[in-house]
């Protein structure tokens, strides 16, 4: 671990920093990519769970806001993070300037948090055209992956396994308060072509 060492003093501060930036988040993107390639997700709804919820009917009514463009995703970050730290470090090593270096670094990665938005928008559109009928989702178990607004005031993300496939959605709420990240959700309408309609799970009481 000497060469490691030497490499790491050799950093300086500014390197350091970007340096610890970029090692994990790289490790961190990796992991991300494989549980896509190998199609594992997080917040699948447990099976043995689900029978514990239930959650109130709603109309399916008019969707007044367009979905706005998300960037600031966990895997837009993840990959701000992960390419601005890695840019950074090559500025270095090329002998920029520190203050050129760090310029680097933002620009790059915020063009890697784009384009990491951009290239999960177009996967997910691929997944809408692979025969996936959102229909089939009423009454699935799904969980919140960016938060949803109250009101159907703008929209959200959902994860859940449909059709023997993890995807990611937009969803809204007639809720009238947000629902927050993690939180598991039944879809109980479709809104358009690809936009489900979703509520939050209650234990039911006995």
């Amino acid at each position: 671990m000497e060469w490691f060492t030497q490499w790491w003093l050799s950093l300086g501060i500014v390197g350091q920093l970007m340096a610890i930036a970029a090692i994990p988040t790289t490790i961190v993107m990796i992991i991300q990519l494989i549980l896509m390639i190998v199609g594992v997700g997080f917040g699948v709804p447990d099976a043995d769970t689900d029978a514990e919820y239930d959650s109130p009917a709603n109309e399916v009514g008019s969707y007044g806001n367009s979905s706005i463009f998300k960037v600031f995703t966990i895997r837009g970050i993840v990959a701000f993070f992960a390419l601005g730290g890695w840019a950074g470090l090559a500025a270095l090593a090329a002998g920029v300037p520190t203050l050129w270096s760090i310029q680097i670094a933002l620009l790059s990665g915020v063009a890697a948090m784009i384009l990491a938005s951009v290239v999960i928008r177009l996967a997910l559109k691929m997944q809408d055209s692979g025969n996936i009928n959102l229909n089939n989702a009423l009454s699935l178990h799904a969980e919140v992956y960016i938060t949803i607004p109250p009101l159907r005031t703008n929209t959200g993300k959902v994860t859940m396994l449909l059709q023997e496939r993890f995807v990611e959605l937009d969803a809204v709420t007639d809720n009238e308060t947000a629902i927050v990240p993690k939180t598991k959700v039944e879809v109980v309408g479709v809104l358009g072509k690809d936009c489900l309609i979703v509520y939050p799970l209650v234990e039911k009481t006995t």
